[in-house]
C-alpha cells in the first residue's frame, strides 16, 4: 500500500533531472512507502528518456506520464493528482529533496490526520549556487511564515508543500488557465474550503535555479502579466497588501508608503544609475548588494510594464465590448 505520492510537472529539464532523480528515489522512510509520479508538460528535449530510463531502474518506484503542452503547470499537477495513489506531495522539477523529506512530511500527516492539514516544507539555495546573483529570485520569505502558527493561501508554495488527495479533489485543484500564481489561487479554493497550512521546516530540499540573466526582463514582464489578472480574480486586501498593488483598501500608512516607494524607484531606475552600477561590476560579480539592486531594478521596470499591459489590454477589450 502507498502512503505517498510525490507529484512533480516537469518541462525541458534534462539539464537537472540527472540530480534529482537519484534523491527522489532513495528517500530515507520508515512505514511509509510512496511513489513519485513525474508529468512532462509536452517536453521536447530529452527528459522523457531519463525519467523512463529511471522507471526501469527503480522498479515500482517511478510513473512517467506525458501530456500536451499547456504552457504551464497546473495541467500536468492536476493530472498527476488523479493518478497518484496516497497523500500527496508537490514538488517542482527543480527541487532536489533532503533524503528524510518524504519521511517528514509523513509524520506531520500522521499526527494531523484531519482532511485539512496542509504542510508547507522549505527549499533553501545550495551552497554551489548562493553567489548566483540569480539567487535573488528563488528564495522565499520563510521568516515571515515562521512568525505564524497558521498560514493563508498567500504561502501555497508548491515547491515543496503537502495535501490530502481527497482534499484536493473535493475542494481545490489548479485553475489550468492561469500560467502563474497558480498556486496561490489553488491555495485560495482550499483556504475557503478550511486548509490548515502550518510550516513543516524540517522537510527541505534544493531549489536548484535555471535562470538567467537575460531572462530576467521577460521574467518581470510574465510576472507583471499575471500579477494583475491574479489581482483581478482574487481582489481581496491579502492580495492587494502582499504585492503592493495600490487601493483604497490599503491602510492609509502603507498607501504612502508605496508611494514614496514607486518614486524612489522611478527616480534611482534610469540609464545612469544602470550605467553606473554596470561599471561597479554588477554583470560580472558574484551576488552582492549591488547585482542585487541592479537586477531587481530590471525585474521590477519590467513587471510593472508588463502589470499595466495586461491592465490596458483589459480596458481596451471592455471599451469594445460596451
Amino acid at each position: 500500500m502507498l502512503q505517498v505520492s510525490i507529484v512533480i510537472p516537469t518541462f525541458n529539464r534534462a539539464e537537472l533531472l540527472p540530480r534529482t532523480l537519484k534523491p527522489l528515489a532513495e528517500q530515507r522512510t520508515s512505514g511509509c512507502n510512496y511513489e513519485v509520479i513525474f508529468v512532462s508538460n509536452g517536453s521536447s528535449d530529452h527528459s522523457d528518456q531519463l525519467i523512463e530510463q529511471a522507471v526501469r531502474d527503480y522498479p515500482g518506484r517511478f510513473r512517467y506520464f506525458w501530456i500536451e503542452p499547456t504552457g504551464g503547470p497546473s495541467a500536468p499537477r492536476n493530472f498527476g493528482i488523479r493518478k497518484a495513489l496516497g497523500h500527496v506531495i508537490i514538488l517542482d522539477d527543480d527541487v532536489i529533496p533532503d533524503p528524510d523529506l518524504v519521511q517528514r512530511h509523513w509524520q506531520y500527516h500522521q499526527r494531523h490526520p484531519e482532511r485539512e492539514a496542509t504542510a508547507l516544507g522549505e527549499v533553501y539555495v545550495p551552497e554551489e549556487l548562493r553567489q548566483d546573483p540569480m539567487s535573488l529570485f528563488h528564495s522565499f520569505p520563510y521568516d515571515e511564515a515562521r512568525a505564524k502558527a497558521e498560514l493563508d493561501y498567500l504561502f501555497f508554495w508548491t515547491c515543496n508543500v503537502s495535501v490530502k488527495r481527497e482534499f484536493m479533489l473535493e475542494c481545490g485543484m489548479f485553475p489550468e488557465d492561469m500560467l502563474y500564481y497558480e498556486d496561490m489561487m489553488c491555495g485560495h479554493r482550499l483556504f475557503v474550503h478550511g486548509m490548515k497550512l502550518r510550516l513543516l521546516p524540517e522537510a527541505r530540499g534544493q531549489h536548484i535555479h535555471k535562470l538567467k540573466p537575460a531572462g530576467v526582463p521577460n521574467k518581470g514582464l510574465f510576472t507583471g502579466r499575471w500579477l494583475f489578472t491574479f489581482a483581478r480574480r482574487l481582489p481581496e486586501r491579502a492580495v492587494k497588501e502582499r504585492f503592493g498593488i495600490f487601493s483604497s483598501e490599503v491602510p492609509w500608512r502603507i498607501f504612502v508608503y508605496r508611494l514614496l516607494n514607486r518614486w524612489a524607484f522611478r527616480i534611482t531606475d534610469n540609464p545612469l544609475t544602470m550605467a553606473t552600477l554596470r561599471v561597479l561590476g554588477a554583470e560580472r560579480s558574484a551576488r552582492n548588494r549591488i547585482t542585487d539592486l541592479y537586477y531587481y531594478l530590471i525585474f521590477r521596470r519590467n513587471m510593472l510594464t508588463g502589470y499595466y499591459a495586461a491592465k490596458r489590454e483589459e480596458r481596451r477589450a471592455q471599451l469594445q465590448d460596451a
